[in-house]
């Protein structure tokens, strides 16, 4: 283990190190007025070769970069995407910020990033005053830095937490609510929000299981569910487990309603029963071009990670038609856009850069 901490330690040294060695006063990435091509780097988490998520986050981006150059373009000027992963050593991500930043010369980053990686991703735009949109990670913490150059396209844990306080306690009257999430920091990071949301509101604590998201049994949970007076159930764990802790919620007798998040929603499998955070995209029931073209050329059903991803792109893409690739510029004409083209619906930003919120509790 002691080897192990002592490599990620140099790696963030090293992070910080490249980080502050790129960039010189002003802390303002460069960026060619006279070049016709504009560049956006696309970040994921993971090696979409390895992952799913991943893999589909880049294909939707991809084919909403090819959907615009087949059409000329943005002002006649043709759209490159270009791909990094920060899979591997913590702190990849910084390395990662930078070589798009200060190798490729990128006008702006999109992600589909887990939460700590998006947060190494946001030190590296703090420094280089270059436009951000994150399109997976919910952790509030990204937006509370109050960044100008950060934007997030889908809700926020915050956000959701709100909705589903709404939905629980004011218009079903539930008192007794059981927490269970697993030990991954973004899962954490959502419980530990809801849970101060509902301090703040006057709520009592929730009963709250931890599971291992290695080895996720699920038995000690609902063994203490069964025995208890637990009138519903929110659920902050992994999508790929909910199916399997509802079975066996079933097979127990145990009848609940479970209230999961909208990363649920990225396993693309029907889970009846539980009732989820839902922005439009979730809810159209006819097939929206997207899908068809997605299905199309990749092969596969796109999901909620393509819809935020495809919106990540759509929504940069026309503040840069609107507003050029000059940071400020864009800056400010992402802070004040309307715009109505998302298939997960609306997109505009309050202050902080944090989607205005247009989705909805559904089945």
């Amino acid at each position: 283990m002691l080897p192990r901490i002592i490599t990620k330690f140099w790696i963030v040294i090293f992070s910080i190190f490249n980080l502050n060695l790129a960039v010189s006063e002003p802390a303002t990435a460069k960026q060619s007025t006279e070049d016709d091509t504009i560049r956006i780097g696309f970040m994921v988490s993971e090696n979409p070769d390895k992952d799913p998520l991943s893999r589909e986050a880049i294909d939707a981006a991809q084919l909403t970069v090819d959907e615009v150059n087949e059409k000329g373009g943005i002002n006649g000027r043709k759209v490159e995407l270009i791909i990094r992963t920060s899979d591997g050593d913590w702190g990849a991500s910084s390395i990662k910020s930078v070589e798009l930043i200060y190798d490729e010369d990128v006008h702006a980053i999109v992600g589909s990033m887990e939460g700590r990686d998006a947060h190494l991703v946001e030190m590296a735009i703090a420094k280089a005053h270059i436009i951000y949109i994150e399109t997976r990670a919910t952790d509030p913490t990204l937006s509370e830095a109050n960044l100008p150059w950060f934007f997030r396209v889908l809700p926020s844990d915050r956000q959701q937490g709100e909705k589903f306080i709404q939905e629980i306690y004011e218009k079903r009257q539930m008192n007794e609510i059981a927490l269970v999430h697993t030990d991954n920091y973004d899962e954490q990071m959502a419980a530990n929000m809801f849970l101060r949301l509902l301090r703040d509101a006057g709520h009592s604590t929730p009963a709250t299981f931890t599971y291992d998201q290695e080895n996720p049994g699920f038995d000690e949970v609902i063994k203490s569910l069964n025995s208890s007076e637990t009138e519903g159930i929110i659920y902050f764990g992994k999508p790929v487990h909910l199916k399997d802790f509802m079975n066996k919620m079933r097979n127990s007798g145990v009848d609940l309603p479970v209230f999961a998040s909208l990363a649920s929603l990225q396993a693309k499998t029907d889970i009846n029963g539980a009732t989820y955070v839902c922005p439009e995209y979730v809810l159209q029931q006819k097939k929206l071009p997207i899908k068809e073209f997605f299905e199309h050329r990749y092969g596969y059903e796109p999901g909620i990670i393509s819809a935020y991803s495809y919106d990540g792109i759509r929504v940069l893409l026309e503040g840069i038609k609107n507003g050029g690739t000059e940071t400020e510029s864009l800056q400010k004409e992402l802070s004040r856009i309307s715009y109505p083209g998302g298939v997960t619906g609306q997109i505009e930003f309050d202050e902080n850069g944090d989607i205005i919120d247009n989705t909805v509790i559904c089945n």
